[in-house]
C-alpha cells in the first residue's frame, strides 16, 4: 500500500489547522450571544463556556470550522467531541443560567483547571484562541466556590470552606424513627435468607465500616461471590447501588441479595410468610404500613429507610468543615491539597464518591497491572448497559471510613490503604506518588472516619 498520499494529506491538515486558527476562519455556525448571568461571575464564566469551550461540549452548538470534513481532521474532532461530551454538556440552558450545574459538574471543571488539562494541549497547538487565560481560570475557580455554598449540603460549613467539594455530613438525618426500628431489626434477621443463617449485616456488618473486610462477599453455603461488599454507611448520597449501580435506590438494593442464590438464596414468598408468623413484624407492620402491610414493598422499604439512617458524621475532618481549623495536623492538610489535585474531581460530595460511574484505568491498564484473567464482575457498567463505553465503569466508592472498610476496589485486591492510593495515583492520575505523597494523602483519608450511634467506628 502507498502511504505517500497519505503522508502528504496528514502533512495538509496539520499545517492548515493552525493556519485557519491564524485567519479566524470559524465555519458556518450561527454566533453565539452572551447571555447575563445572576452574578458577575456568572457572566464572565458563560462568555468564557461560549467562546471558548462549547466547541467540543455542547451537542447540536459546536461550530464547525471550514476544515471540518476533511480526512483524518473531521475523525479527530469526531473523537475530541464525543470524549468531552462524556465528561460534560454545556448545553444553553446550563450556560443561560436556566439550569444549575450539578455537584459532580462543578467538581470535574474544578479539576480540569487545577490539572490545567482543559482545553488539551494538542488542541491548543491548532486553536490559540482557546487557551484560557490566568484571569478566566479564577473567575471560573471563583464562580465554583459561589456554586458550592449555595448547595444544601454546604449548610454546616464554615463560611470560608463552603466552596470545598466535600461537604460535612448532617449531623441528624431525618427519618421515621418506628421504620428505623423496624428496618434495623430486618437488616439483622437472618431468616431473610434461604437456611436462617445470613442477614444483610452479614456482608454490611456495622462494627466494621458497613462491610465484611473481605476480598469478596460469602453467600449460604460458603458460596464465594464475584466481587466486594461496598459499605452500607453513607449509602443514601450513592447515584445508585451495588458497583455496578444496576439497583436504583436503597429499597431496590434491599430486595436484590435476599434472593440471589448465590448470596442469601430465598424466595420473597418464603420470607413474607416467616415474617408474618411473629407477632411482633405483623403489629409493627401494621402500625407503619396500614394499607400495605407486610409485603416484600413494605419490608424493603423498612430496610432502606434504616439505611438512610446510617450516616457517620462528626469525622475530624467534618469539624475542620465546621470551622475546627485546628483539628488537622500539617500532613493532613497537605494530604487533602494533593487529594483535592488529583482526586476530587470523583470523589466529592458529602460521602467523598458515589456519585458518578468512572472508568477503572483511565490512563493505565489496572487489569494489567493486577495481573490475572478478567472476570465477568471486570465488566462494572457493562454487565447493565451492555454498552461498551460502558466497560470496566464502576460507581464511585464512598471514601467515608476508608480507612476500616479495606480490602479496596471491586475486586477487593489490595488490603493495604497506601497501596490503594498509590495504585490509584497510576492507573488513574498517571502519577507516581512519592512515599511523602502518599502517606500525606493517607493521613487526610484517616480523617474522614466518623461515628455510628455517637461512638466512634476508629478500631
Amino acid at each position: 500500500m502507498n502511504k505517500k498520499p497519505l503522508l502528504i494529506l496528514l502533512g495538509a491538515v496539520v499545517v492548515f489547522l493552525p493556519l485557519s486558527n491564524l485567519l479566524g476562519l470559524s465555519g458556518k455556525n450561527e454566533p453565539i450571544s452572551v447571555v447575563s448571568g445572576s452574578t458577575p461571575n456568572f457572566s464572565k464564566v458563560s462568555e468564557v463556556f461560549q467562546n471558548k469551550c462549547v466547541d467540543c461540549h455542547s451537542p447540536g452548538m459546536t461550530r464547525m470550522p471550514i476544515y471540518a470534513n476533511l480526512p483524518i481532521a473531521k475523525q479527530l474532532m469526531e473523537k475530541d467531541i464525543r470524549n468531552a461530551t462524556a465528561r460534560l454538556i454545556l448545553n444553553k440552558s446550563l450556560y443561560s443560567g436556566e439550569e444549575k450545574f450539578t455537584a459532580l459538574d462543578l467538581a470535574r471543571l474544578e479539576g480540569v483547571l487545577l490539572n490545567n488539562s482543559m482545553p488539551p494541549h494538542l488542541y491548543l497547538s491548532m486553536h490559540w484562541t482557546a487557551k484560557l487565560t490566568a484571569d478566566e481560570k479564577q473567575t471560573i475557580l471563583a464562580w465554583i466556590s459561589e456554586e458550592r455554598s449555595k448547595l444544601t449540603w454546604s449548610i454546616d460549613s464554615s463560611k470560608d470552606l463552603k466552596g470545598e467539594p466535600i461537604q460535612p455530613l448532617p449531623l441528624k438525618v431525618t427519618v421515621d424513627d418506628k421504620k428505623i426500628a423496624l428496618g434495623q431489626k430486618l437488616f439483622h434477621d437472618t431468616s431473610l435468607s434461604g437456611d436462617n443463617t445470613l442477614s444483610c449485616a452479614s456482608c454490611h456488618d456495622l462494627t466494621k465500616g458497613g462491610t465484611d473486610q473481605a476480598k469478596v462477599a460469602t453467600g449460604i453455603k460458603g458460596q464465594q461471590g464475584p466481587i466486594n461488599s461496598p459499605t452500607v454507611f453513607n449509602a443514601m448520597y450513592n447515584v445508585a447501588q451495588f458497583w455496578d449501580g444496576r439497583a436504583k435506590d436503597l429499597q431496590a438494593q434491599a430486595a436484590g441479595p435476599v434472593a440471589n442464590p448465590g448470596e442469601m438464596g430465598e424466595q420473597w414468598d418464603n420470607v413474607i410468610a416467616k415474617l408474618k408468623q411473629i407477632p411482633e413484624y405483623q403489629n409493627a407492620f401494621q402500625t407503619i404500613y396500614e394499607q400495605q402491610g407486610l409485603t416484600k414493598e413494605t419490608v424493603t422499604d423498612a430496610i432502606a429507610g434504616f439505611e438512610q439512617s446510617l450516616v457517620t458524621p462528626d469525622s475530624r475532618f467534618d469539624k475542620y468543615l465546621r470551622g475546627d481549623n485546628g483539628i488537622l495536623t500539617a500532613d493532613e492538610k497537605s494530604g487533602y491539597e494533593l487529594f483535592k489535585l488529583n482526586c476530587a474531581s470523583c470523589h466529592n460530595g458529602p460521602a467523598v464518591g458515589g456519585l458518578s460511574f468512572e472508568k477503572m484505568g483511565v490512563k493505565q491498564d489496572y487489569f494489567k497491572l493486577r495481573g490475572g484473567q478478567l472476570t465477568e464482575a471486570d465488566n462494572g457498567r457493562f454487565n447493565v448497559t451492555k454498552e461498551e463505553k460502558d466497560r470496566h465503569f464502576f460507581k464511585v466508592p464512598i471514601l467515608r471510613n476508608v480507612e476500616i472498610t479495606y480490602p479496596y476496589f471491586h475486586d477487593g485486591s489490595v488490603n493495604n490503604l497506601n497501596d490503594a492510593v498509590r495504585i490509584m495515583g497510576q492507573v488513574q492520575r498517571n502519577k507516581n506518588f512519592n512515599d511523602t505523597e502518599i502517606n500525606n494523602i493517607v493521613s487526610f483519608l484517616k480523617t474522614l472516619t466518623g461515628t455510628y450511634s455517637g461512638k466512634s467506628l476508629k478500631q
